[in-house]
Parts: structure tokens; sequence; C-alpha cells
């Protein structure tokens, strides 16, 4: 039998042909039969020098199992990528070891089984030291012109100022948004629409170098809208437990916006009642059942019988009821700014009412202290705390309750007087000691506007505003940072509007002229407090602007994470943040049991992301001129990193960290939760 003959091998053109057609021609060509071909190139690469450094960052292939980096140092006189950086699987890659001031040139490649793929596009960075991170940064607002204000970065030769209409837009080191150049602080942005809001974002360079990302900040913008509510002081809480802030008399619902209630209904039409003059209105819990109970005073002569302080107590469905044992007190005369805390650290809620005592009807302060079912006695006389020195000065206008000496005792300030807490029912006058001057106040309150950890003092003496910083527990002189003599105002504000962590100052302001005018914005430019317009344009549809504004509070009433501002404005108009910016911390302080009997305590937040800053709040006892903000606290996380934060209870320190954008509730004997609890 003849042997099969062996088959004819192709000749090489056909094993080609073969190929070709098997696998195709473009496969063939990058990577081979049965390999897996890269196509694309790494998109969007970055190289950002540093100290004998560059970072290389760039876009995943899809498919591709690692990287190649092919680099030259062009100021050594390197050229057509000779060195080569393998193996890499992640998408950066932190090149060290190289000299400074020179110049390196870098090209990524994708490798996948069949090879590697196209280029990158060319990036090269110069290394050397890099600047310091942009601190903090304002923007205040001059008419048609914004000036960004900023921290002087270590290390820098000029800055980039980001400009953009969002937040998101100004991420990164290097943001993809226009910018200009400056060599100083602020930078001054001319002709900008009236009533236009911006975000800036301002970045260190040094030569070919940039720094990295500091906060994000953004022009003070508000939509202003007018509501027609009871004529009562702003005074701010859930009433009604629908998880929206409410004031006296109206309900909020929860997106910026307040209904009057039909006062009858509600059981609040003794307020107005015929005779009755409404001074100033808190919220407090009086009873402890978890119901915010109302305390309004009078602002008519102690002589006036029908015009008397009631107690409102909360029956939890809408209505309240008065009580008839505070009633029973008789109490009258020119109210002031009613403060609410526990005074005596027994647990429930006390009420410091101070009072005109200057006049000769028989006007004078009331210490109420409650017996823990929200029944009161009075103990003023007993405190120290029933009169106060003669003249105008010492009369009491503005007020604030807060352990001003953090020794677990809820303090006063009002009258010129810082009145310290014994401890033992009884109060001593601190003032002198404190450097505290004698000003006929209509505003005041104590706030942490350096960030250096303690309460400094803002008044408002009806013409200028005045800001006392604290050094260890004394103010000095009084620096005039608003006004003039053509207009007077009654009606000071503090909070952060911004959302920066600096908290910023709202006064009252009337033009003497025509006895109207617009609430005036002082903003925090780290520690100091500059003019800030309001663009009127933006309440084009609120009706006539030209009205008297007195009486302000300060609250996040529609839920955006930044205050708003309640204005006795005419009627009343809300000036609602246009532009949330930020992470915020919401803090809220409560008793062992869950009580709101917190008002007055300290509380320290430290961000571990920047030195030297500590900022100081105070739990809200009622501030300002006849008004009272939110409970819950409300604090801008404009750094990176964790937060310390601090509560001085009444038996010390308690202390818990938590990141931006965190809620947690804090309790009296330690306990932290998360969420508003």
């Amino acid at each position: 039998m003849s042997p099969t003959p062996a088959p004819a091998l192709p000749s090489p053109a056909g094993m080609l042909r073969a190929l070709i057609v098997a696998c195709g021609l473009t496969a063939i060509a990058l990577a081979g039969c049965g390999g897996s071909a890269i196509h694309q190139a790494p998109s969007r690469p970055v190289a950002e020098g540093g100290d004998g450094e560059v970072e290389i960052s760039w876009n995943a292939v899809p498919d591709a199992k690692k990287y190649t980096i092919r680099w030259e140092d062009s100021t050594a006189g390197e050229t057509k990528f000779p060195n080569t950086i393998k193996d890499l699987k992640d998408t950066t890659y932190v090149h060290t070891g190289l000299v400074n001031f020179h110049t390196y040139r870098y090209q990524i490649y994708a490798n996948g089984s069949g090879g590697d793929g196209p280029g990158s596009v060319i990036v090269s960075a110069e290394t050397g030291t890099v600047p310091e991170t942009v601190e903090w940064a304002a923007v205040v607002t001059e008419g048609t012109t914004q000036k960004v204000y900023f921290d002087p970065a270590a290390g820098a030769e000029e800055y980039r100022v980001y400009i953009a209409n969002s937040a998101e837009a100004l991420a990164g080191r290097r943001p993809d948004a226009g910018f200009v150049t400056t060599a100083t602080s602020p930078y001054v942005r001319e002709n900008v629409s009236s009533g236009v809001a911006n975000y800036y974002r301002v970045i260190a360079t040094a030569g070919a170098r940039i720094g990295f990302d500091g906060p994000v900040v953004v022009t003070s913008a508000f939509g202003i809208s007018k509501f027609e509510l009871p004529d009562v002081a702003p005074a701010l809480a859930d009433s009604n437990d629908d998880d929206c802030l409410d004031l006296v008399g109206a309900q909020g619902d929860c997106a910026g916006a307040f209904e009057a209630s039909d006062l009858a209904t509600a059981g609040l039409d003794s307020l107005f009642a015929a005779g009755r003059v409404n001074g100033d209105s808190r919220f407090a819990d009086v009873n402890a059942d978890g119901k915010p109970d109302i305390f309004s005073d009078v602002r008519s002569a102690a002589s006036q019988a029908g015009s008397r302080a009631i107690l409102h107590i909360n029956q939890g469905n809408g209505t309240f009821l008065a009580d008839a044992s505070v009633a029973a007190l008789n109490i009258g005369g020119q109210g002031g700014t009613i403060l609410a805390a526990d005074f005596d650290n027994d647990g429930d809620v006390d009420i410091f009412a101070p009072h005109d005592w200057s006049g000769t009807d028989g006007g004078r302060n009331w210490l109420l202290v409650n017996d823990g079912a929200g029944s009161f006695i009075d103990n003023a006389a007993a405190a120290g705390l029933q009169t106060g020195p003669a003249g105008a000065a010492y009369v009491p206008g503005g007020g604030q309750a807060v352990d001003f000496n953090e020794d677990g005792h809820v303090d006063l300030l009002f009258g010129s007087r810082l009145m310290l807490n014994g401890g033992d029912g009884s109060f001593s006058d601190a003032s002198a000691t404190a450097g505290l001057a004698a000003v006929a106040d209509q505003g005041l309150a104590l706030a942490d506007i350096d960030l250096d950890g303690d309460l400094d003092l803002v008044r408002l003496d009806g013409t200028f505003t005045r800001l006392y910083l604290n050094d260890g527990g004394v103010f000095g002189a009084g620096i005039v940072v608003n006004g003039d003599a053509t207009a007077q105002g009654a009606g000071l504000t503090v909070c952060d509007v911004n959302g920066d962590g600096f908290q910023d100052v709202w006064v009252a302001s009337n033009a003497l002229a025509t006895g109207t005018g617009t609430p005036q914005l002082l903003l925090n430019v780290n520690g100091q407090l500059m003019r800030s317009d309001v663009p009127d344009e933006l309440a084009a549809d609120t009706g006539d602007l030209l009205a008297a504004n007195d009486l302000l509070g300060c609250a996040d009433v529609d839920g955006s994470g930044i205050a708003d501002i309640v204005a006795r404005w005419g009627e009343y108009r809300i000036l609602r943040s246009a532009l949330p910016l930020g992470a915020v911390l919401r803090i809220r302080v409560l008793g062992a049991g869950g009580e709101y009997n917190q008002q007055g305590r300290i509380v320290k937040i430290v961000p571990s992301g920047v030195a030297g800053r500590t900022i100081t709040r105070v739990v809200e006892s009622g501030s300002g001129l006849r008004s009272q903000g939110a409970y819950d606290l409300l604090v801008g996380a404009p750094w990176p990193g964790e937060y310390e934060i601090s509560v001085r209870f009444k038996d010390g320190w308690y202390a818990t960290t938590a990141e931006p954008g965190a809620e947690l509730t804090i309790y009296e004997d330690g306990r932290v939760a998360d969420g508003l609890q």
C-alpha cells in the first residue's frame, strides 16, 4: 500500500491571507491573532509638580491590564522619552526622586494582552515646592463690584481666582472653569450684574506649580419673600412636631414659606387682647413634654393693668393654653429680650424677663425659677438681678444667656452688665472685670467672630455697630464696623450666611430722613466685619421695599444648610440664601432624658484640616434684640477632615468627632447618637 503523501504547506503569502480572514487585518497589525488589542489612548492626563516629585493621573482605558509611562527630563536635555515606568495597575502614579526646578515630560500607554495602545497626549510638569493651600476666602458685594478676599498662602507667587456658576464646576486642583490671576488679596471684579451670585475658588501658584484646592466660596445672594404674619418678635422653633421651623402665630412649610395661624383657634389671641402691647416671645419647653411653649412679655408701662406677660402651654394639637400661675405674677413693664435657660442646673428651663426699671411705674426684672412642672416663682431679688444701675445705658434691650466663663453655670448679659452665675442662686456683676462698656444697646450678641475659641461681643447702639474682641475674658475697645449719623435701627442677629464657618452679622437700619431702609449684612472676612450689599432687585415682586425694618432672627428655614434671615420689615420678609454651599454640621444638644434644656451651653468645634481654628457656638437662649434663632446648631464645615466637637455641660466637658455633613445629637450624660434625635 502506498504511503499517504504529506499535505503541501501553504506559502507565506497564503498563511498571511488565512490570518487576515480569521482575525482581521487590524488585529494582526496591532496584536497578533488571539491577542486583546488596546485601541484607545489614556485620556485627560495630568501632571502636577511637587517637591522632588511629579504626580501623574489619567482616565482608565477599557480592557487595559496595566499602564506604561514613558518620560524624559527635558531640562537635562533628554528627548524621545528614553525612560520607562512599567506594569502600573492604578491610574495615578507619584514619580519621586526628581531634581527640583526641572521640567519633566510624560506620555502614558495602556497595555492589553495584545500589547500597547496609542500614547496619550504629552503632559509636562516642573518640580519644586508647592504653595500652601489658601485657608479661607470670602466675597463682599459693593453694588456691581465683587471683592474676593483670601488668605495669603506660604510659597505663593500669584493666585488663580476661578469663577463659575456652580460649586461642582470648581472641583479639583485645576477646576474646569475660567480664572483670572492676581498677586494680592482682594481680587476686585467690576461690573458684575447686580443680584448675580458667583462661586469662587482661590488657588495659589508658584511658577508652573499650582497649590492644592482651597474652599469654594459664594457671593451672598438672597431671594426675598413677603408674608402677612402676626406682629410678634421673630422666634423660631418646631411648635407642631413636623420638623419645620415655625414662628409664633405662623406655621412654616420647610421650604421657607410661612402661613399665619388663626390666633383664636390656636389659643394665641390673648397676645393681642385689648389694652395689651405685645413685646418679645420665647419658645421654651418649660414642662419637659417635648413641645415648645411660648413665654411673651409686653412693652408698656408697668401701671397699664391690661398689659401683662403670658405663658402659653403647647397642647400638642396645634393649640396653646394660657398658664394661670404666670398670669398671677402680674408681670408688666417695658420688656427687653427674654432669655430662657436652666439657670439653677436642676434640669428644667427657667426664664429671665428683663424690664426697664428706670421709670417710676414699678418696672423691674424677673427671674422665674421653674419647679420642674412648669410653674414658676420669682427669684430676681435674691439673685441680685431685680434692678440695675441708673442711666439709659443700663436699661435692658438686647441680651443673651450663655456660660461665659465655661464653669457649667449659665450666665446673663443684658443692660451693659455681665452677670456671672454663682451656682448658688445668686449672680455677681463682672462687667468691670470683663471690660464691658456701658452702651444703650439696640441689640447684642456674643459670638466667636475671629474663631479663636472665645466669645466676642457685637453691639448695636441704634446708629453704630461695634465689635468688641475678647482677649482672655476681657473685651477690648469697641471697633466701629458699621453705621453713620444718617440712619438708625433697632435689631441685630448673628449667623453664618455663606457656610464658611465664620458667623456674620445683620443689623437693622433706617434712614432718618424717611424712616425706612434695608437690613444690612456685615460679612465676616476672617474676623473682620465688612458691609456687603443686599441687592434690592431680588425682591421686585415682594411689594414696596420702602418700609421700616427692626427685629431680626436667623435660622435655616428651608433646610438648605445655610441660615436664612427673618426680618420684621414692613410686615415680615424672609431673606432666603439663594445658593447653599458646602458641607455643614448639624448638632443637637439635649438633656440626659432628651430634654430641650441646654440653652446657653458652650459648644466648641475644632477642625483637623486647618491649624489654629476653634469655632465656638452657643445653644440659643434668645439673643440679639427680642429674637430667637433655632435651638439646633448649624455650623459651616468648609475644611476637610474630622472635626472634634466638645460641649460644656453642667458637670464637665464631653467630646466626640464628626465628619463634614454629619448630623448628631449629644446628650448631657455624654452619649452621642447619629442624626437629630
